[in-house]
């Protein structure tokens, strides 16, 4: 997960919490309320001191929570854990003969363990005790009702609670750790993956796509062009006269240029476009979403490129390539769509090489029917 994405997301707690502040605050005024029905106090004076003076005052917490947290970002949990802190502080202190409303005080210290830092909760122990102390200084009555056994009870929970804490932090932490190592082996062992499925599908010497893939590739745009999805077209390329490039300037040479060919043919075809080594010096060229003018312009253009190369390893000399060009027909099948464009590349061959020859199936296009050479 990016930084960026962390940071949204612990935004978006933050606000989640202040939202449930702000429940806890209308929970509490409601609660008052029905109190009202069953106080003995006067309702002047309950509503006073236990209604309208604490709703104030955590209505100015919350108000400054809501500003701090708008222009003090970067400590937004601190913030979120002093709010909390205060909202139980006036709760505890305006109800100081309810002892048990003390536990309160623990709630900063289990939203700290929202953010997952041992820092924060650290903070939100310490705040807690000044908290505490801070109730046995200034309000008079909890410190009479309260014993030194029943402060020391409140300080071991409090040391409790902070162990839970820490328990639940590090056991956390511990978990998060196992997913990361799961995440990091899993993405590792994904790129390897598709690494060695690249490898298994790529010419070595051409980097182009190997004749496995080329038959993989073609069962599926077959399927989609059955169901008229997309535009078919297959070219056979085949290098002229390659058996004398061997022969004559070795093998090293020929493979300089299988390179440079297949180069060409790559950088002329598009992203949807499929060129791969089919065998030895034949390449073969999948099109897809262009009209079969386009193919046709696109091969063509091809032929020219590569017999227009001079290649050093030939002593400046060119080569040439013929080139079978057949559209795909629905219901035409993998293998005619290959036999009619090697037909052509065959016949490429025979009328004189550097051409292109487009296959004469009933259905091809008759006004490209003609040949185009150099």
């Amino acid at each position: 997960m990016s930084l960026s994405s962390f940071s949204n997301r612990q935004i978006r707690w933050n606000r989640l919490l202040l939202k449930g502040c702000w429940v806890v605050f209308l929970l509490s005024i409601a609660t008052e309320f029905l109190y009202l029905q069953v106080t003995e106090l006067p309702a002047a004076q309950f509503i006073s001191s236990y209604i309208v003076r604490p709703a104030a005052i955590m209505g100015v917490i919350l108000i400054a929570a809501e500003i701090s947290l708008r222009y003090f970002s970067k400590h937004h949990d601190y913030i979120l854990i002093t709010t909390a802190t205060l909202l139980t502080y006036t709760v505890t202190f305006v109800h100081s003969s309810l002892e048990y409303l003390l536990f309160l005080l623990f709630f900063p210290i289990l939203i700290s363990i929202f953010y997952f830092q041992y820092k924060k909760l650290v903070y939100a122990i310490l705040i807690t005790g000044v908290a505490f102390a801070a109730l046995l200084a200034f309000n008079g009555e909890i410190e009479e009702r309260m014993s030194s056994a029943g402060v020391l009870t409140m300080a071991i929970i409090l040391l409790v609670y902070s162990g839970i804490g820490f328990g639940i932090l590090a056991r956390g932490k511990e978990i998060l750790s196992h997913l990361r190592s799961s995440y990091e082996s899993n993405q590792e062992l994904l790129v390897r993956t598709i690494m060695m499925d690249k490898l298994a599908k790529t010419d070595a010497l051409t980097d182009t796509y190997n004749h496995m893939a080329y038959h993989e590739y073609t069962d599926y745009l077959v399927a989609q062009a059955d169901k008229e999805v997309l535009q078919l077209h297959l070219a056979i390329m085949d290098i002229d006269n390659f058996k004398k490039i061997n022969d004559t300037f070795g093998h090293k040479a020929g493979d300089v240029v299988l390179r440079k060919v297949a180069s060409i043919a790559r950088l002329k075809t598009g992203s949807n476009d499929f060129v791969a080594r089919y065998g030895g010096e034949e390449f073969v060229i999948l099109f897809t979403e262009k009209s079969f003018q386009e193919a046709f312009d696109l091969v063509e253009d091809i032929r020219k490129e590569i017999a227009a190369s001079s290649h050093d390893t030939l002593d400046g000399s060119n080569v040439t390539v013929s080139i079978g060009l057949n559209a795909y027909i629905p219901g035409m099948g993998k293998e005619e769509l290959f036999k009619l464009a090697d037909a052509a590349l065959y016949e490429a061959k025979r009328s004189g090489k550097n051409r292109t020859v487009i296959a004469q199936p009933e259905q091809t296009p008759q006004h490209l029917a003609a040949s185009g050479s150099c």
